[in-house]
């Protein structure tokens, strides 16, 4: 990787723009208005900021493994664990991918045709099902040849969508800053209303604080991506030796980001209108906020369309990397973490440094679930919906065995690393504390599903988790026998 490609500035804003998600920060305002600035708060202290100082020693530690989460597990833990934990964590994400493949052609609709084509019945007189599926293998094999091409490829990817995240970002706060301080008398009233308004998750089973404890497990997924992007430290040259201070600075950026921009929409806009509005729901919400953001500046409609058309570019984008991203990390350090047990072709290297025949296979099965799940039968939309259910769960599980590992870590390693924590008993808090607020928003994710659809849909919460280590643990197991097999067999003969 060149010097160019990678400085340190431009690792902390891929850092600070992969973790940071616009569509996070509007969902926040909409759900649970101001009062989202008091739980991010809560879970940046808690959770995010410990997590960053535990990625960024851990990724300090390990600065040329290629195996990542898995090194890390594997030397502090065990192999057997360290391969569980990978296998759940890539499963999770594997989830999420098709999910994204889905969703992808929202915003590729609104930027050329300007409006959602997953809403149209047809499409060039054709069922719009049929145009979205051949979309969605398209861009299955886009991203697949991205990837296949290299790292470098995908870094620049990350590089432009973070440069038009920035400009997004920057355009809500100074617009919301400029309606604030064209109509002066309005930011009181609009910040009262977005911090005692009753919040989205209100119902009869959830009233008071239990309706703002849904946010907690939503927090938690807002400042995600931590693990993907330590997994990429290897990938930076001769800029290794500062990419754990990055994800510190990133991670800094992130809150500050976050912050900026709900408190802009909180000044600048009329919460009570937006909720208001029957056209706006979760599924709309950014572009709808955006919509309303740009009729508050001007009724000309060519400055509607601007703000229409370029959210849709950088959320087009942002997913395009996001998914070049996943697509590259997590399979990459499953494969490592795997070598033993996948065949040596999965292993072997294009030109280009990519392990071809996995990304291809994985682009494979991609393609398989995404055109399942468009056809449409309803035991497959079923069993999709609850492993979209679970992919939460299986996500959160590999940063709570991260941060239970921590004081393990720093107990057995003594090599020179980015030492940010001197002290056991600050070690042991950082990792209680990550451990407590994953803890309890598993627990109160499984209530609400629980009070809300039933103890069953509860149980098959956890299904998915268990059957992915299930199956971890099955793999791990037969490939420990395959290669005990010809030690035993010789054991056996010198005893004749």
């Amino acid at each position: 990787m060149n010097k160019e490609t990678y400085t340190s500035k431009r690792i902390v804003l891929v850092i600070a723009t992969t973790v940071f998600s616009f569509s996070s920060s509007t969902m926040a305002f909409f759900t649970i208005g101001l009062k989202s600035l008091i739980w991010l708060a809560v879970v940046a202290v808690l959770y995010f900021l410990p997590f960053a100082i535990i990625n960024s020693e851990l990724t300090s530690a390990y600065p040329k493994s290629k195996g990542a989460l898995y090194a890390w597990l594997a030397d502090i833990l065990s192999p057997r664990i360290a391969f569980i934990t990978t296998f759940i964590w890539y499963a999770s994400y594997f989830v999420w991918m098709t999910s994204l493949f889905l969703k992808l052609w929202i915003p590729f609709g609104l930027l050329v045709f300007g409006q959602d084509i997953s809403q149209m019945t047809t499409l060039f007189n054709i069922p719009a099902k049929i145009v979205l599926t051949f979309l969605s293998i398209l861009g299955i094999l886009i991203l697949t040849a991205i990837i296949n091409r290299g790292f470098l490829n995908i870094a620049k990817l990350m590089y432009f969508s973070a440069i038009l995240m920035i400009g997004l970002v920057a355009l809500t706060v100074g617009t919301n800053l400029f309606l604030s301080l064209q109509y002066p008398d309005m930011i009181v009233p609009n910040l009262k209303t977005a911090a005692t308004s009753q919040t989205f998750f209100q119902s009869s089973k959830l009233t008071g604080f239990l309706a703002q404890m849904p946010f907690l497990i939503f927090a938690i997924t807002a400042f995600g991506g931590l693990d993907t992007v330590s997994s990429l430290a290897e990938k930076v040259g001769n800029q290794r030796h500062k990419f754990s201070k990055a994800l510190l600075i990133g991670g800094g950026a992130v809150l500050i980001l976050y912050f900026l921009d709900i408190l802009s929409w909180s000044t600048g806009t009329d919460f009570t209108a937006i909720r208001g509005t029957s056209t706006t729901h979760l599924g709309n919400l950014m572009y709808g906020l955006i919509s309303h953001l740009s009729t508050q500046i001007s009724s000309n409609p060519l400055i509607h369309e601007l703000y229409i058309r370029y959210t849709a570019l950088t959320m087009f984008t942002a997913y395009l990397s996001l998914l070049a991203t996943i697509g590259y990390a997590p399979l990459k350090v499953l494969l490592h973490a795997g070598e033993p047990i996948f065949p040596d072709s999965f292993l072997a290297r294009n030109q280009n440094g990519i392990h071809s025949k996995a990304v291809n296979l994985q682009a494979l099965i991609i393609a398989i679930f995404v055109i399942l799940i468009s056809v449409g039968t309803p035991l497959v939309t079923t069993l999709y919906n609850q492993l979209t259910l679970m992919t939460n769960l299986s996500r959160s599980l590999p940063y709570l065995i991260v941060a239970a590992a921590y004081p393990f870590f720093k107990a057995k390693f003594s090599g020179d690393y980015l030492k940010l924590i001197k002290y056991n008993f600050l070690a042991n808090y950082l990792a209680l504390s990550v451990i407590a607020t994953i803890f309890i928003a598993i627990v109160f994710e499984i209530y609400s599903v629980i009070i809300s659809d039933g103890l069953v849909a509860g149980i098959f919460l956890l299904i998915g988790p268990v059957l992915f280590a299930i199956l971890a643990n099955y793999l791990y197991v037969i490939n420990n026998r395959s290669r005990l097999r010809p030690f035993l067999s010789i054991r056996s003969i010198s005893k004749r």
